[in-house]
Order: structure tokens, then sequence, then C-alpha cells
């Protein structure tokens, strides 16, 4: 991660060890996750610099090729253990860290008798003659400057030596792009697409945890966030299994969770349907010139908003077929996707009209596609 053996960043109260992966404040251990303390490495090491989402992805993740909800998934569990204004966003770039980092060079923590011995140096310099405190402060003066300029030398290192976007990360092991709880999709890596009109996004409050952890689309037409996939990442996940998810719940027309391979195979459609006072769950085959599913099944929890249900396909490359499983049972086998309408969106999900519904209007808990 760029850090040495003896790295140890202090930041106002808190103090990072690289060597023992450490973070404390005041003293006191904070627990991270091995990932998370990574990505709190990454921004104090580039000491107030703006890190790209790109290089704090391909540093954090070498191996896998993830979406950026993992990472905003990170950003937010560092922002409540060190609060919300120590970690900077800027939109449509990265993060940074807004406090002054020193770098020091021992992880060593003094010992009581070491500090005893610290305090009882320092009495003695204050009772030296003038002459030689005078040459002490020009050597502390001296080796202040010194590390401060190793300091400014190490970052200026880091910086130019830092990975950029394009540069290869090594072949693709896994992939996890997901979106999750009321975390805007946007600042998970998403685009937006819209049709005719403005969306109306949400985020929906919990009260039995007292957090907000759903995310509402609504539109008179269709509007969906979408996360396209490269080539690679496309033979990747059709060479493997793979399994997107939805844990969503649809209060009215129609909402959906699709994975679109186009131009190295078919799209994937889970589609939420109401007809009446009763839902469905579907498996698209055909859109035109007339809907036609796979299966339907029939499923009152679809429209269980406060507590969604957990909607899976899950893809066998073996027989290049997927299965539909919901709450972990498995309900519909056999499906092979269909080839209409295939945008090269790649991960997509949103809402739009079905029936006689003059919206539609679904609500997503987690969105989840993963590859391995």
């Amino acid at each position: 991660m760029g850090a040495t053996s003896s790295s140890v960043f202090a930041f106002q109260s808190f103090r990072l060890d690289a060597a023992q992966r450490q973070l404390s404040q005041d003293g006191q251990p904070i627990t991270l996750t091995p990932k998370e303390f990574d990505t709190l490495l990454v921004l104090v090491e580039a000491g107030g610099r703006v890190v790209d989402k790109e290089e704090l992805i391909a540093r954090v993740w070498p191996d896998s090729f993830v979406g950026d909800g993992s990472l905003a998934r990170n950003i937010s569990v560092l922002r409540k253990a060190l609060g919300d204004e120590v970690i900077e966003t800027h939109r449509g770039r990265g993060y940074r860290i807004t406090l002054p980092v020193v770098l020091r060079d021992s992880p060593s923590v003094p010992s009581p008798t070491e500090a005893q011995t610290e305090a009882e140096e320092v009495a003695i310099v204050k009772h030296r003659p003038w002459s030689r405190r005078k040459a002490g402060f020009v050597f502390g003066a001296a080796t202040t400057l010194l590390i401060l300029a190793l300091v400014i030398t190490r970052f200026l290192a880091l910086d130019h030596a830092r990975p950029h976007a394009s540069a290869s990360v090594g072949p693709i092991r896994s992939i996890i792009i997901r979106k999750e709880g009321a975390i805007d999709p946007l600042d998970e890596g998403f685009k937006l697409y819209f049709a005719d009109e403005t969306p109306s996004p949400h985020v929906l409050y919990n009260r039995e945890t007292n957090g907000w952890d759903r995310w509402r689309l609504v539109s008179t037409n269709q509007n969906y966030y979408y996360r396209p996939l490269s080539a690679e990442q496309k033979d990747f996940a059709l060479q493997h299994d793979w399994k997107l998810t939805c844990t969503c719940a649809l209060e009215s027309g129609a909402g959906f969770a699709i994975v679109d391979f186009a131009g190295k195979g078919p799209r994937f459609d889970i589609e939420l349907l109401q007809e009446g006072d009763r839902y469905f769950v579907g498996l698209i085959k055909q859109i035109s010139p007339t809907l036609e599913l796979d299966e339907k099944i029939e499923f009152a929890g679809v429209a269980d908003v406060a507590h969604p249900h957990t909607y899976e396909l899950r893809y066998d490359h073996t027989t290049k077929t997927a299965s539909l499983w919901i709450d972990g049972k498995q309900m519909a086998a056999g499906y092979r996707g269909h080839y209409q309408f295939q945008e090269d969106r790649g991960l997509f999900f949103g809402a739009e009209i079905y029936g006689n519904a003059s919206k539609g209007s679904a609500v997503f808990r987690e969105v989840r596609f993963e590859a391995q």
C-alpha cells in the first residue's frame, strides 16, 4: 500500500500504524476491516491530495473488479469512525482527507519509563546555560527542517508513482458491483437514464433501525440506473458462475433488475409486476411486440416495501442457464435470457409503467451483481 514497515501517520487525535495495521484515537483502538483500513491508508498516504476513485479501487482491490459501491461503503464506515468532516468527497473524482497528516518514523509508543526519562531530559535542558541550549535549539530546528523535507519528498514521490485509471491491474479474478441502502447510486458509480421526464428518487427512513436504508425511484415512463460492463468483464462473467440479486419491492407498475451482456451474450431480467391487487415475479423472454414471460410467479411479498424480499438469478456457466430464487428458495430454472433491446447497459435497475398503472414506483435496498 506504499507504506514502509516503520510508517506511522498522525492526524489530529488519530494515529495510524501501517506496520501493525492499527488505527487509534487518543490511544484507544478503532476496529476496521482490512479493506477499510487499506482505504484509509491510501487517503492518509496522499497527505491531502484528492485520490481518484479508480486509484483507490485499484490499490485496495488489486485483483478484483469492484464497483464504486464497495468504496462508498468503506468511506461511509470511515466517516462514522473518524467524523463526517474528516473525509471530503469530490463529486465525479474521488476523496481526500481534510486533516493535516504528519509522518513519523518510529511506530513504537514510549513506555512509562521512557516517557519519564524524556521529561527529565526536558527539565535538564531548561537549566542548561544559554550557549548550550542555543546549540540544542539550532540542532532541533535543523532536525525539524530535515524531517519536513523528507515528508514532502515522500508525498511527492507517492503522487508521482501513484497508479492511473488507465493502468492495468492484472487479470480479473472476481466482479462485484453493488448498490446498497439509501446511498445515492450516482455516488456508487452508476449513471442515470430517464425517459421523457425528470425522475423522482427518494430515500426511505426505517423506524426499526433509525436509519435510511432504501432508495425509491418513481417514473411515469421508465427510469433506471445503470453500470456498464467492459468486454473483459462480460467474458469473465459468462465463463464463470454469477449471481444477480435484488432486495427490492414494488409500489406500482413494474420494477426491475437486469444484467445485459450485449455483444457477448443475452440479457437477463428480473421483473416485479403489479396487476390490480396482485403481484408477480417474472422472467422476461420477449418485450416486443408483446411482453412474454419465461416464468410468472405470483408472490404477495413483492409489495412489502417495509421489508423488501430478496430475488436472485443464479447463473450456471456450464448449462448457460439461470435459476430464480426468492428468499433463498428456488422457484424456477432453465432461464436463458433474451436478446431484445440490448443497449449495453451492464447492470441496471429501475421502475417503469406497466398494465393500467399511471406510474412505476419501485424501492431498492440492495442490487448486486457478482461473478467469481
